[in-house]
């Protein structure tokens, strides 16, 4: 079978129509392909909103994943440039992530040693950062909730059947406030996607999403705001190496910005 149209383009994948009913993601590393299969298949057995997943294949040299084909724009996509949409839409992501971390699994906790990990074999951060950082995280509590984190608005299409959540590379097992925080700091950052909706281009407009989205899912959790900062320095120091010039250059400033402030926090107690 050839490949259709060309439907989306990623970091780490492009996404081609596949006959009538399904879709296929060639990823340009081979490794991410493997992975994203694992998770695809752990994904549809917990029954999960996604796309139903139909196989690793090989197409011309190059691993692909086949998956149903879902109709609709994504959230990103949907929401209109008003407060009355910005809000919808950000307690409905809020109720997606909060279900997401309901589901009952077995999984072992891999969250807070695959950033680690990364964080250790970061070039952009010094060693006695890299110190200072993992033993911020080695503080945190363990959990095992499903964690998408990549859970963001232009990752859940809007389809006739309801929302559908893709792109599972990276799913993790750990705290959902690690989650959240990686959301929130991604609704936040100053990287957009391409040509992206009018409403993103504001940080205004960003940040009040973030807030609705945040107040949302403490509402359903009882949680206290406090996480976000007890989370975000390791957070932060994971995604550097996920970016690319300036937006690298973001993050590592945010970063370095919170680092400083935590040793004189320190130094005062």
């Amino acid at each position: 079978m050839k490949i259709g149209e060309l439907l989306g383009i990623g970091n780490t994948a492009r996404v081609y129509r596949w006959g009538k009913t399904e879709v296929i993601k060639l990823f340009y590393d081979q490794n991410f392909a493997v992975m994203e299969a694992k998770n695809a298949e752990l994904i549809n057995s917990l029954m999960l909103r996604a796309p139903k997943y139909g196989g690793l294949v090989d197409y011309e040299g190059k691993k692909g994943l086949i998956y149903e084909r879902i109709d609709g724009p994504t959230m990103l996509w949907n929401i209109e440039p008003s407060e009355e949409s910005m809000f919808y839409n950000a307690r409905l992501m809020a109720n997606l992530q909060y279900e997401i971390h309901q589901v009952k699994n077995k999984l072992l906790p891999n969250l807070k040693p695959e950033i680690t990990h990364k964080i250790n074999h970061s070039q952009e951060i010094s060693n006695h950062d890299k110190q200072i950082i993992t033993d911020i995280l080695a503080s945190l509590p363990d959990g095992n909730s499903i964690c998408h984190y990549d859970f963001h608005p232009d990752n859940i299409i809007m389809s006739p059947n309801g929302p559908i959540i893709i792109d599972w590379l990276n799913l993790l097992a750990g705290n959902p406030e690690a989650d959240v925080t990686r959301t929130s700091m991604m609704i936040q950052s100053d990287s957009l996607p391409p040509n992206a909706p009018g409403w993103l281009m504001h940080r205004e407009s960003r940040e009040l999403f973030n807030k609705e989205y945040v107040s949302e899912y403490i509402r359903l959790t009882g949680m206290n705001d406090e996480f976000l900062e007890e989370w975000m320095i390791p957070t932060l120091a994971v995604r550097i190496d996920e970016m690319q010039g300036e937006y690298r250059q973001e993050i590592i400033d945010k970063l370095q910005t919170r680092l400083k402030k935590q040793d004189e926090v320190d130094e005062g107690n």
